[in-house]
């Protein structure tokens, strides 16, 4: 499927931000049903479409800057591959709260849906949680890791879930199943190809890591959910749609086009 990068949207402009901090990040972890996890981040959920998404950080961040890239088929047909965010509260210099946050999404044939997302968060000063309390929220929402490390300063756990209504299996170790430098761009065919590779290895994963101080208060939250389960199978759906597509516009200029050229 051949693709296209074009110029990203403009970032909306806004530099005072809602005050937004660690009760609302503590709050959307721990907002959860007894027997099943939520994969979603912060209310990013796996499924959701671009506009959605968009909805809901406005909803969180209001005056927060966002951009999101679309690739095009031949014919024209155009989807969002991925977005970032970006906010600081610059209102409050010596108490600053920052954020970043990634997404990407399949193609047109299977829905254009959100497949993977990653959030970086760096708390306000003033109001530092716990890392003890945000592994609880976490641990409510998602259930008991597959894999869990602590140390003097920090916390860092893993989800690995081989099915969307299982409980999370147990790891010897984290697998790294969500890369930092390679973040996906969208369902292209490098993601699809270590997909079809990795889904019964990683399935639908899930990373944590709080990093903070000797006292116990943390100072950054990094978390990044992927689904690998779907993404060969979605992809599949892409490309047959794509061919629907181009098949279509090829018959339509067959009769359409402009005559040929004097030769």
């Amino acid at each position: 499927m051949a693709r296209t990068h074009r110029k990203p949207l403009p970032f909306r402009n806004g530099c005072k931000g809602a005050l937004f901090g660690v009760y609302a990040v503590l709050a959307a972890l721990s907002a959860t049903g007894a027997h099943a996890a939520e994969f979603d981040i912060n209310g990013m959920t796996l499924g959701m479409n671009a506009g959605q998404v968009v909805a809901r950080y406005q909803e969180l961040r209001p005056q927060g800057q966002y951009s999101f890239s679309k690739w095009k088929l031949p014919e024209g047909s155009e989807w969002v591959a991925n977005g970032r965010t970006l906010y600081n509260d610059i209102a409050n210099p010596d108490d600053m709260e920052h954020e970043r946050m990634q997404f990407a999404f399949t193609g047109l044939g299977s829905g254009n849906k959100l497949f993977a997302v990653r959030r970086e968060l760096k708390f306000r000063p003033s109001q530092r949680p716990s890392t003890e309390s945000i592994y609880a929220a976490a641990v409510q929402k998602y259930g008991e890791p597959s894999y869990l490390g602590k140390d003097d300063t920090g916390v860092w756990a893993a989800w690995k879930f081989s099915a969307v209504d299982a409980s999370a299996e147990k790891l010897e170790s984290s697998l790294g199943c969500i890369g930092t430098s390679d973040f996906p761009v969208g369902l292209d065919d490098p993601t699809a190809g270590k997909a079809a590779k990795s889904a019964e290895f990683c399935g639908l994963y899930i990373e944590l890591t709080v990093r903070g101080d000797q006292t116990g208060l943390a100072n950054e939250l990094d978390m990044a959910m992927m689904n690998h389960l779907d993404l060969a199978r979605d992809f599949d759906a892409d490309n047959q749609d794509a061919r629907k597509r181009i098949e279509a516009a090829k018959a339509k200029n067959a009769t359409g086009a402009a005559p040929a050229p004097q030769l």
